[in-house]
């Protein structure tokens, strides 16, 4: 044997014992946990994993503060499992998890920031703990048979990942309750029992809370495990014996945290109250697609998560942003700089308008979707986020935006313009913005110039964002 090819194997067996040692220190026993670690060899970006299909992502929580933003993420394989030591403590010494993020932050999150506004930290929270999960489903017949298909393969999915030592339980409900699944811990028994069969349950109604009962006390008796009821429903309580507070009561005498995930519901503040009383969140989904995601991600959550903060206040180059000053004739020596609100906005389908003498505002022009004229794109919910941000940090500024319609110069389209804006504030709002700080009209106000919203595709128009000085 050659000593090219003794020291090609010896290399190989190198990598192959460091990558099982990292694996040990990550927790051994933990089926949930697959670390990606290569024996101090580079580790692929998180960006370019996603787009080769190797991992998926899913948002758990999203926090705008007054100097940072913080997301929590997780992060699995295309098995579902979680990726570990991509961030400190985990990561394999030498290896700036900055660099393996910054790429992902930007277009995954719609952070655009530096390497030295990043602080990346990996939190592994229960690797080894025993968890005991009722997932509580939804089947009325407005769910339709291709969504609840969908949102069933999706809890299979998730399922699938369970470890050996996990608890599940499936209910379903329509305006009567059926347990499907008793909670058991043999997985061969709740996949088996699991039905992907449509809408097989014949009645009408929507018996949230009494189904939610039912899933806290399937797995109330379970010892020594994390007790967790994630409840999914595309409509509003209208069938249940029982009350939000029974079901809040019945939670925390069970010491189980409820995540509710909803699907076009108009009013989920009962589910809102009750994620927040038992430790829980609130999952609000627009597109079938996310289905795939959030259960797992859920569950997942629960045992590990990375933190990705960007600072906000943190000073940036901004050498691809103009520097221009727009002067406020009506605020004296007050002045908004085009930098400092554009470096907390997407890089991407933002662009700031040009600029003439008579302009009193920092005039931004933004390529929006709608799907129709009341609700904006789920894929343009994170340039959104920026916005906010902006708003939230410069809480000296107000925002006017001008909407957008298919046409123009007509009652009709200016109605819908003016719905698209109002769709816009009340993301906006709901991210924290006070109401009196955000405006919307129709794209027949009276506009600053060069801010007249222009055609720029099928169902996608440059929407006006119009920052003036308070």
């Amino acid at each position: 044997m050659g000593p090219r090819k003794t020291f090609s194997m010896l290399t190989t067996c190198l990598m192959l014992c460091g990558a099982a040692l990292s694996a040990h220190a990550a927790g051994s026993g933990s089926g949930s946990m697959h670390a990606l670690f290569s024996g101090g060899q580079a580790l692929e970006p998180v960006r370019a994993m996603l787009n080769n299909g190797q991992a998926k992502f899913q948002i758990v929580d999203k926090r705008i503060l007054p100097e940072k933003t913080e997301v929590e993420v997780v992060l699995t394989d295309a098995q579902g499992r979680t990726i570990g030591g991509y961030a400190p403590p985990y990561i394999s010494s030498g290896i700036d998890a900055r660099l393996l993020w910054k790429d992902f932050v930007a277009s995954g999150l719609a952070l655009p920031s530096s390497p030295d506004q990043l602080t990346i930290r990996e939190e592994r929270k229960a690797m080894n703990e025993s968890f005991a999960v009722a997932f509580v489903l939804d089947h009325s017949p407005s769910m339709t048979v291709p969504r609840a298909l969908r949102m069933q393969r999706a809890i299979q999915q998730a399922l699938t990942t369970f470890n050996e030592n996990d608890y599940a339980s499936v209910v379903k409900f329509t305006g009567r309750v059926t347990t499907e699944v008793p909670v058991t811990k043999s997985r061969e028994e709740y996949l088996g029992k699991f039905k992907t069969n449509g809408l097989n349950l014949r009645s009408d109604g929507t018996a949230i809370y009494d189904a939610t009962r039912e899933g806290i006390a399937q797995i109330s008796s379970i010892p020594n495990s994390k007790r967790v009821v994630i409840v999914f429903t595309d409509g509003e309580d209208n069938s249940s014996s029982a009350g939000l507070d029974d079901v809040v009561k019945d939670a925390l005498a069970a010491n189980a945290q409820v995540f509710s995930v909803t699907y076009g519901v108009n009013n989920d503040e009962p589910l809102v109250k009750l994620a927040n009383a038992t430790g829980g969140r609130v999952h609000r989904l627009h597109d079938v697609g996310d289905f795939d995601r959030v259960f797992l991600g859920i569950y997942n959550s629960l045992r590990h998560t990375y933190v990705v903060s960007v600072d906000t206040k943190a000073e940036r180059r901004q050498e691809e942003i103009q520097t221009a000053v727009t002067s406020f004739a009506s605020a004296g020596m007050s002045t908004v700089r085009a930098s400092e609100v554009m470096a907390l906005m997407p890089k991407e389908h933002v662009q700031i308008a040009p600029q003439s003498a008579a302009d009193q505002a920092l005039v931004v022009n933004v390529d929006l979707n709608f799907a129709d004229a009341n609700n904006v794109s789920p894929a343009d919910v994170p340039l959104l986020d920026s916005v906010a941000t902006v708003l939230i940090q410069r809480n000296d500024l107000s925002l006017e935006i001008l909407g957008s319609a298919d046409a123009v110069n007509s009652t009709e389209d200016n109605a819908t313009a003016h719905r698209r804006a109002q769709a816009i504030r009340d993301v906006l709002v709901r991210r924290g913005v006070h109401p009196s700080r955000v405006q919307g009209f129709g794209n027949t106000k009276t506009q600053p110039a060069n801010t007249a919203p222009a055609q720029v595709g099928s169902g996608q128009r440059k929407t006006t964002f119009v920052f003036t000085k308070m």
